[in-house]
């Protein structure tokens, strides 16, 4: 890994106020783009007067521009210079743009948004782009630009919705509040302002500068040039790895001086950070909250666990809930309806695992958790929580959604959230601010009115987004910010991750809704490329003045994707970084420190007494031996059984089922080929039809539920065309009859019991007697021959009955056949010169005896195998595919050493 060189300084740097200090004492006011730089100042300016022996001085006059602008602003409403307005939060603008856009909608049905959330805030954003331009829409030539897109012709009509709505509520944002008061005249302009390190200030912004302040001038806090050091790495994890390990010796060679890490992309890249820094100060455990970096953003509020899973618990009474949501509840520490037992939340996880369904419905959870039982006792806390909420009756309520506080709390006290375990101090955090944002939520009444509790919990959840969860911790030597939220501040080093061309300068987003050629004109935020340019540059120039050493990385290739360095690195030399992994200074001692044993695995214990005898499976346990001994040992000896992937509909073991069960109805009807022969063909059909609506109706309730009743008459139907091409495949054939359907065999092999179901068994007219096992997929001769067959139940069917064929009936869209052998004659697909049919697979097997033989010697051997304790991890090709056992028998890293 490259390592980076740290400055070797004794003191840190917090804010150098020499160039401002001048300013101060004068007693201007200093404006900043952002909160924290605002905040940094004053933290300077309070330390340089204790240092000077001062018990009390003047408070510094340094705000964020926003609220200085806001303050003078409401000073003229106190005064009476302007009337009053209620500044509305960016949440409750998206909530009236959301109305306005629905009410549109509904009045000119011409178009349906699919993203109404996303149309709200560019809507939103739009209108605020035109506010700090200044834009007059009311001017002919401005409404005519408008009117040339279709979108934006659209958006006029929304703004002035927009306009009427605001206005009836006397409500705006702080653009509002200020082009008000640019309107107003007589206004005495006090203060001598300084503007520190602004990179773009809004028109409106300046014009009320303008009005309101005795002068204002830009000022620099930035005093040097650094060179940067550029590195290179080849792919982001490495980088982030880097990052996180320049900090952590940073910390330790010099815990005073500061270091700041600036994200390029601090959505993506903040949680891969946060991990990769816990790791390098073993923070991961019970030192969890001890990490000494301080993050200038939170994560939203709906993200923090003890607030997601009060939403997840919130979810559940929706009527249906998402099952990998459910998991996550059972696992959660938040509530006690996770029960501690175990083998009972087991039980539930494998039913709702048989189900195959992504999301399930809250009653049928009810009832499975109610039902659930174990050493005789029934019941779950999960199933209690539910009935409790349920009793409420909420599902079909409507209220306001401060009537919904109370409900909400309600269903969480049927959870028992936020659960009996201490919370730790960033827990109680999130919880105080959990019970803020219920208060904001109950402000949307007069937004909302009455509304269901779906509607209210997508509400509660965008509040819940809309609110950061920050913990109060004490400030630390390392800092991790945004590109922006680093602007102004100073460090002694400081390290900018992610300089990839397609982020520095960003993309030009110019707003849909607005005409591009004004917003070029009116140079709005990222309106063009040129604009991005020019503003990352600015960005760059403060970074290079505002540290002591300044280090640029950039990955070679994120997700497989190369990737070029910003243009705006030309000139700097770039270094590669060492090719070699980050291993973390904890785990090289680990390993080094740690005694092993190494212990061939390869052999379990033999299986006797009654572990044999209870043994289960059938003919799957010799099918998983042939395949991967690991695997028979794994599923019929420790009974691991891997949880099935939901589907949307009926599984593909559903849809086997049902044609198993069609074709059972449909020959307990015909009987025979003189039977089937003699049928007309729309008698046929019928039988068909009759064959796979009895199917499908013998279904469980809860199976005909999950799959949905339009499923089910395209599986009928699916089912009904498959019995009429199977029908007419067999009646091609000479003379025979049905003679058992499902029949049940039992037989022992090397100890195991056996107990076997045989699909069909037909007579022929000569009185040879043919096995039959139906598929739906794709089969072929090969698979049962060999000493690993793949498919083993019909060679087991053959030893077992005395047969004198075997056959695969393929029953398969436009690919239904026979696939078979024996001394079976007039059957299209079986052959009767068994040697010639598998010599291209096994030599010196020339009749159907002689196979017979050969199966009844391999199937035992696999038998004595399995019952040896052969667990050896050795699968057969594409074994794996489907196995789920991948986490157990570490199939890969095997693969991956040899």
């Amino acid at each position: 890994m490259q390592e980076a060189t740290l400055p070797q300084t004794e003191n840190a740097v917090a804010y150098d106020l020499t160039p401002l200090y001048p300013i101060l004492e004068q007693g201007r006011v200093i404006l900043t783009p952002n909160l924290r730089l605002g905040r940094k100042l004053r933290e300077a300016w309070n330390v340089r007067q204790a240092q000077a022996g001062l018990q009390s001085w003047p408070s510094v006059r340094v705000y964020s521009i926003e609220a200085y602008l806001e303050k003078r602003w409401r000073q003229a409403v106190a005064l009476g210079q302007v009337a009053p307005r209620r500044l509305l939060s960016s949440l409750h603008m998206r909530e009236l743009w959301q109305r306005v856009i629905k009410e549109d909608q509904a009045a000119n049905g011409g178009y349906h948004l699919l993203q109404l959330d996303s149309a709200a805030a560019l809507a939103q954003q739009a209108r605020e782009n035109l506010l700090r331009a200044r834009i007059d829409i009311s001017e002919r030539g401005i409404r005519s630009q408008f009117q040339l897109d279709p979108d934006c012709a659209c958006y006029l009509r929304w703004l002035e919705r927009m306009e009427a709505v605001l206005a009836d509520l006397a409500a705006g944002t702080l653009s509002d509040a200020l082009t008000d008061l640019l309107g107003v005249a007589g206004l005495e302009p006090c203060d001598e302002v300084r503007l520190l390190d602004f990179d773009d200030i809004p028109r409106l912004f300046v014009d009320s500068l303008d009005q309101l302040a005795a002068s204002h001038a830009p000022i620099s806090g930035a005093q040097g040039d650094v060179l940067p050091q550029v590195i290179a790495f080849d792919d982001k994890r490495s980088e982030i790895d880097a990052v996180a390990a320049a900090a952590a010796r940073h910390y330790r060679e010099t815990p005073a001086l500061t270091f700041g890490i600036v994200l390029s992309d601090m959505h993506g890249d903040r949680a891969a950070l946060e991990y990769a820094l816990r790791r390098e100060f073993d923070c991961l455990g019970a030192n969890y909250t001890s990490l000494p970096v301080n993050f200038s953003t939170g994560i939203s509020l709906d993200r923090a666990p003890v607030v997601r899973d009060a939403l997840a618990m919130l979810e559940v009474q929706t009527g249906e809930v998402e099952l990998d949501v459910l998991l996550m509840l059972l696992g959660s520490r938040f509530t006690m309806a996770s029960d501690l037992d175990e083998d009972k939340l087991v039980q539930l996880v494998k039913r709702l695992s048989q189900d195959g369904a992504a999301s399930i419905d809250t009653g049928r959870l009810r009832y499975l958790a109610q039902q659930v039982e174990v050493a005789g006792e029934s019941g779950t806390a999960l199933g209690a929580a539910l009935r409790k909420a349920d009793e409420l009756r909420l599902l079909h309520a409507q209220q306001t959604p401060a009537a919904w506080v109370a409900s909400i709390g309600a269903i969480l006290e049927c959870w028992q959230w936020p659960g009996s375990g201490p919370l730790d101090s960033i827990e109680h955090q999130q919880v105080t601010r959990w019970f803020e944002v219920l208060d904001t939520f109950a402000g949307f009444d007069e937004h909302s009115g009455e509304i269901t509790l779906a509607s209210a919990l997508a509400l509660l959840r965008r509040c819940c987004q809309d609110q950061v969860s920050q913990p109060q911790t004490a400030d630390s030597s390392i800092q991790v910010l945004g590109p922006l939220e680093g602007a102004g501040l100073q460090f002694d080093a400081l390290w900018l991750s992610g300089f990839q061309g397609n982020r520095w300068p960003a993309p030009a987003r110019p707003n849909p809704f607005i005409p591009t050629a004004l917003q070029r004109a009116s140079d709005m935020p990222h309106c063009s490329p040129e604009r991005e340019w020019e503003y990352a540059v600015g960005l760059l120039s403060q970074y290079r003045g505002a540290c002591n050493s300044l280090f640029i990385s950039y990955a070679l290739e994120i997700d497989g994707v190369s990737e070029l360095p910003s243009a705006l690195l030309e000139g700097f030399d770039i270094t590669a970084a060492s090719s070699t992994a980050t291993i973390p200074e904890e785990w090289r001692r680990r390993q080094a420190d740690a005694n092993r044993e190494t212990v061939v695995d390869s052999a379990a214990p033999p299986a006797a007494g009654p572990e044999l005898e209870t043994i289960s499976g059938g003919s799957s346990i010799l099918q998983n031996q042939a395949a991967c001994p690991f695997k028979a040992f794994a599923r019929h000896r420790l009974h691991l059984e891997p949880l099935g992937d939901p589907v949307v509909g009926l599984s593909a073991s559903e849809r086997g089922n049902l044609l198993h069960g069609a074709l059972f109805i449909l020959w307990g009807e015909i009987e025979n080929s003189d039977t089937l022969v003699a049928m007309p063909e729309p008698e046929r059909r019928l039988a068909a039809r009759r064959a796979a609506a009895t199917a499908v109706a013998e279904m469980s309730q809860a199976q005909r539920q999950i799959a949905g009743a339009a499923c089910l008459d395209i599986e009928q139907q699916r089912l009904e065309n498959l019995m009429l091409e199977w029908l007419a495949l067999e009646s091609q054939r000479d003379p025979f009859a049905v003679t058992e359907r499902e029949a049940s065999l039992e037989m022992e092999l090397a100890g195991i019991p056996f107990r076997l179901r045989v699909d069909r068994i037909d007579t022929l007219a000569g009185g040879e007697r043919l096995v039959i096992d139906y598929k739906s997929g794709r089969n072929g001769l090969a698979d049962w021959l060999g000493e690993r067959m793949r498919q083993p139940q019909l060679p087991l069917y053959g030893i077992a009955t005395g047969v004198d064929a075997a056959s695969f009936a393929q029953v398969r869209a436009r690919e239904s056949k026979f696939v078979g052998l024996g001394a079976a004659t007039g059957v299209p697909g079986i052959k009767d010169d068994v040697g010639a049919a598998i010599k291209r697979w096994e030599e010196g097997i020339d009749d159907w005896p002689a196979l017979v033989d050969s199966w009844r010697q391999n199937l035992t051997a696999l038998a004595e195998a399995f019952v040896a304790g052969e667990a050896t991890v050795d699968p057969l090709a594409n074994a794996c595919n489907y196995c789920g056992l991948e986490a157990v028998c570490r199939v890969q890293i095997q693969e991956a050493q040899a």
